[in-house]
């Protein structure tokens, strides 16, 4: 894999919440310099981004809910269409990981349904983080997986990278949740992809997608802060 196809394969995210103006700008600049697939950002920063990444073909994606993941569903559901006017293209939401540890395995898939439905009367491409640092084994991982992609996400991710619930994207998550998947959902990797071997084992495993902090450290074949997310 060259490295503009590997930059095809990466969301570059800055989602750091005293990032700046000064800072955002510079993050946007070193997308279209590397030329990843999406620019990941905080939703305040949507507007910017749409006026600076016009014509580049780089994607805008954004968070909902990110990173509690409590919100009601309605309210998860409320911003979408805001989100939607402001320019983004996509956005990734933590479903409750409360409602599956509580055994409410139905409240939890209608809560993702629910927020898949707005979105796709909005237009926007839906990304869950499944927060696996939370689901205590295998089963729990898998009960995630199966209940997200049947509720329609266009993309299942083993986690945010950030936080108690956002646990480092490994090979065995990342196997699983291409084996569980139920298509056409596809499969994200965050969480500590910060080198190029990595980056490359995690693909190898079945992800499509990279949401990393490091990623010029990729594209350059070096190796990124273990701060990074």
């Amino acid at each position: 894999m060259d490295k503009k196809e590997l930059a095809g394969k990466i969301q570059f995210t800055d989602v750091n919440p005293d990032l700046t103006r000064e800072g955002i700008v510079r993050h946007l600049e070193a997308c279209m310099e590397l030329g990843v697939q999406a620019a990941m950002i905080s939703p305040c920063w949507v507007p910017l981004a749409k006026e600076m990444l016009q014509g580049t073909g780089i994607k805008i994606a954004t968070t909902v809910n990110f990173p509690q993941a409590t919100d009601t569903p309605e309210m998860k559901a409320a911003v979408i269409p805001l989100l939607a006017r402001m320019g983004a293209d996509e956005f990734d939401f933590p479903p409750n990981p409360a409602l599956l540890l509580s055994g409410m395995q139905d409240a939890y898939a209608e809560e993702i349904a629910l927020v898949v439905r707005v979105a796709h009367d909005h237009g926007l491409v839906v990304k869950a983080m499944l927060e696996f640092g939370y689901l205590k084994d295998r089963g729990m991982k898998i009960d995630a997986v199966r209940l997200s992609s049947q509720a329609g996400v266009d993309w299942a991710k083993n986690s945010s990278g950030w936080g108690k619930g956002g646990s480092p994207a490994t090979v065995e998550d990342i196997a699983l949740l291409k084996e569980y998947v139920i298509p056409p959902c596809r499969v994200k990797a965050s969480g500590k992809v910060n080198s190029m071997v990595k980056a490359l084992a995690i693909l190898e495993s079945g992800a499509e997608l990279i949401g990393t902090s490091s990623a010029r450290e990729i594209l350059l074949g070096g190796e990124g802060s273990k701060d990074n997310y």
